[in-house]
């Protein structure tokens, strides 16, 4: 039985503090594609990004939730590598700790809708399209502010002053996660007479999306 997508009980999360880097030596072609990292220690749900790809650049700055680690390898849970390119050196690097957005009060996550390529020939009598590359996604995220920034919304401005990544993780009432890796922009504030401040800030995405289960 599926449970209905309600925005109650969600948390919304973002990097605080980033691990020492995992030396990835390979990432089989398979779905989804396993990692080899000698002595990794990573644990199941583990969540990080892959960094400094070369090889499988599909992987550069990817976030990612570890499933099914074993001694010295783990699966990139729902990230399939089947038509990657091969792998031929990066690093994962794991998040450590994490800062609750506790004044987040709705999100959007926006599809990549792929660009049209006209594929029309002289026999045609009505225009041909074909996909071609699909758009960067992006995920918006609105507020409902305090008169000063908590330590989540302060790490969201410093990153965007700064055009650094964060790693956000939302965990929904029943465990399942959406997982993501981007750029914010600056938090905007809207302020009217009696009405509570309320804002927004808008993240693009490295990489894509993932929409994932529960930790098992």
């Amino acid at each position: 039985m599926t449970t209905p997508l309600i925005g109650r009980n969600v948390r919304v999360e973002l990097s605080k503090t980033e691990g020492a880097a995992k030396t990835v030596s390979a990432v089989t072609l398979a779905s989804p594609g396993v990692a080899t990292s000698t002595a990794h220690s990573l644990t199941d749900g583990s969540v990080g990004y892959f960094n400094a790809v070369t090889g499988m650049v599909n992987l550069e700055g990817q976030a990612a939730r570890v499933d099914a680690p074993a001694a010295n390898t783990f699966e990139l849970q729902k990230i399939k590598t089947t038509n990657f390119p091969a792998f031929t050196a990066g690093t994962f690097v794991p998040i450590t700790a994490w800062s609750t957005l506790s004044r987040a009060a709705s999100y959007k996550i926006g599809g990549g809708e792929a660009d049209p390529i006209d594929t029309t020939v002289l026999l045609d009598t009505i225009r041909q399209n074909a996909n071609g590359l699909l758009a960067a996604q992006s995920v918006s995220i609105s507020l409902k502010l305090d008169t000063t920034d908590d330590e989540a919304l302060d790490l969201v401005r410093t990153a965007a002053l700064d055009q650094a990544y964060m790693v956000f993780r939302i965990t929904l009432s029943d465990g399942s996660q959406r997982i993501f890796r981007g750029q914010p922009s600056l938090p905007g504030e809207d302020v009217g007479q009696g009405a509570l401040g309320t804002g927004d800030f808008g993240v693009t995405v490295k990489g894509a999306v993932l929409f994932l289960p529960p930790v098992a």
